[in-house]
């Protein structure tokens, strides 16, 4: 049988029977151009290699029996309880995200918070300092312009002048 035929019964793409029958090392006949030549047998080893069920018989036309239908709605059953419980850790983890997030973020605005009041201390410091030293040059100004030159000095700085 033909690639494509053997794809459509294992219910898989032509090039991943190739890729199987590749990996699994199933020893398949080859045709004149060098095209895979499925024997059932081969088909059978990839099913057992790769764990596929047989394809149902409905699909050939054949009505399935209730106990199929029980077993299949049983199944989706099961599949909507998962599904339902990979929904509720989704949203779990949803909101431990936001809750991390809310953490991260407060964090950081406190750290911010403690630099600001740090600069603003700072800030303070260097504003006290500044004024202590315009104090002390405007008392060190002060006392230079009271301060009375020499006689000799102030008789030669006015005949400079004239």
């Amino acid at each position: 049988m033909k690639t494509h035929e053997a794809a459509r019964e294992l219910g898989v793409s032509s090039q991943t029977v190739i890729k199987w029958i590749r990996h699994y090392n199933i020893d398949c006949a080859k045709n004149e151009r060098g095209h895979f030549d499925i024997s059932k047998e081969n088909i059978k080893q990839i099913r057992e290699a790769h764990n596929i069920q047989p394809r149902s018989s409905a699909r050939k036309g054949h009505i399935q029996s209730s106990t199929d239908f029980d077993a299949l709605e049983a199944q989706i059953q099961e599949m909507c309880k998962q599904m339902g419980s990979m929904m509720g850790r989704i949203a779990e983890n949803d909101r431990r995200i936001e809750e991390k997030a809310g953490e991260v973020v407060t964090f950081q605005v406190l750290e911010h918070r403690t630099e600001i009041t740090n600069l603003q201390k700072k800030i303070y410091e260097l504003e006290e300092r500044l004024a202590m030293v315009e104090e002390q040059l405007e008392k060190k100004e002060g006392f230079i312009a009271n301060k009375k030159l020499p006689r000799w000095k102030t008789l030669f700085m006015n005949l400079w002048s004239l």
